[in-house]
């Protein structure tokens, strides 16, 4: 969990729908904002009909203003309070979708490192399989160097041995492979499990009854995540549908100002004006306003009504999404409760099967050396053994992963 990258990610989507909730609130707190103008404004008189000394001027214009400005959003037919109860559950179905996050990562860590177990067995299986050929190797070529068996049966061992050691090899790869999904799946960064870590030969072949089926089933529909998660998605969309149904009515809103300004002019004649070369005035003006506006869109091209269009087919498209979801939780449970049930009598079948070829192959062996049972025969009896085993570890690791599947469908961890 503290590794796995994928999963981690889950985290921040969290801390991004709890923003959007949270950032949803803004709109029921008023706006500030400030402003500040400076400038200055040059301009001359050239030549004016008719002609007076005072209209040949030059005029030079100081302004600064600064003002505090804001707005407070009284009402707006409720569109505030559906969008805040929307993003409220879009936050809870990131958090649900960690929970199923985190139910997967478990199935699939499981699966993983049953199947390594699996591929170890495989080995054990193989090298006994070739030491099962080494010993009767030994024992056939000294037979065969005083004349009492012929070359073939010399070849065969060998080729028996050759045999288990390609399915060594395939085992090994199966092995290492298996470990680097696992890796991959804990997040470590060497992308391998290191080799001083060792695992079972084989995974746990004890199995369990287990109730009604509708146990599981009563238990999926009520803790599954991804249905937790699907749930919340709807009601979001439901309140993202009636926000767009709020959007038709009216919005009141309180406006406020508060500025002050110093305007400076400066005025130069050119042509002297009653004896003077310039004027000058100015003044501080300082100002505060406030007050109460409405507004009610009647008509935009329809974009109100497009948009309720909309997020309604969105609101029915999450409902036949959680619908479609709820089927295949059921499924999934069924699935795995029988694919539980069906490994369990297996590895039961699989475990006599392979006690009484175990037992025919130690039979025939005697028997082969007896010099009463052919060659062949002790193949087929060593061949034999082998696939009881395979398919015994084989059903015992589908076993265990059929209960990885039935605990992840039921969400038990």
């Amino acid at each position: 969990m503290n590794n796995n990258p994928s999963f981690k990610t889950k985290y921040f989507a969290i801390a991004a729908a709890r923003a959007r909730h949270y950032q949803s609130f803004a709109s029921y707190y008023p706006t500030v904002g400030i402003g500040m103008s400076i400038g200055q404004q040059f301009s001359r008189n050239y030549a004016v009909q008719p002609y007076s000394a005072a209209n040949r001027t030059r005029t030079q214009n100081d302004s600064f203003n600064i003002g505090v400005s804001g707005q407070w959003l009284l009402f707006d037919s409720f569109v505030r309070e559906m969008d805040m109860l929307s993003a409220r559950h879009s936050w809870k179905a990131s958090v649900a979708e960690e929970d199923d996050a985190r139910r997967l990562l478990l199935r699939a860590v499981a699966y993983a490192y049953n199947d390594v177990q699996l591929a170890a067995a495989q080995q054990r299986i193989a090298i006994a399989d070739m030491n099962y050929s080494a010993d009767l190797l030994k024992d056939t070529q000294l037979k065969f160097e005083a004349g009492a068996v012929p070359l073939s049966d010399v070849l065969n061992f060998k080729i028996r041995y050759n045999n288990g050691e390609s399915d060594l090899i395939s085992a090994q790869y199966s092995y290492a492979a298996n470990k680097y999904t696992l890796a991959a799946l804990l997040g470590l960064a060497d992308g391998t499990i290191p080799d001083d870590v060792s695992f079972p030969e084989m995974p746990s072949a004890e199995g369990e009854v287990l109730p009604d089926v509708s146990v599981f089933l009563d238990t999926a529909l009520a803790n599954r995540p991804d249905l937790r998660a699907y749930r919340e998605t709807v009601e979001a969309a439901k309140f993202t549908y009636w926000s767009s149904l709020c959007a038709f009515g009216p919005s009141v809103s309180a406006d406020y100002s508060l500025s002050y300004g110093h305007q400076r002019n400066i005025t130069r004649y050119l042509d002297g004006y009653w004896g003077n070369d310039s004027s000058k005035s100015q003044k501080n003006v300082g100002s505060f306003s406030y007050g109460l506006s409405a507004s009610w869109n009647l008509f935009e091209g329809g974009r109100t009504y497009f948009n309720a269009r909309a997020s309604q087919a969105a609101l029915a498209q999450a409902e036949y999404s959680l619908a479609e979801l709820w089927i295949s939780v059921i499924t999934d449970v069924r699935s795995a409760y029988d694919n539980y049930i069906t490994y369990l009598k297996q590895v039961k079948l699989f475990q006599k099967t392979f006690e009484l070829t175990k037992q025919t192959r130690d039979l025939v062996e005697e028997e082969y050396k007896a010099g009463n049972a052919e060659l062949t025969r002790l193949n087929e009896a060593q061949k034999d053994l082998v696939n009881a085993e395979m398919n015994l570890v084989s059903s015992v690791v589908k076993m265990n992963q059929a209960k990885a599947q039935l605990e992840a469908a039921v969400n038990l961890r």
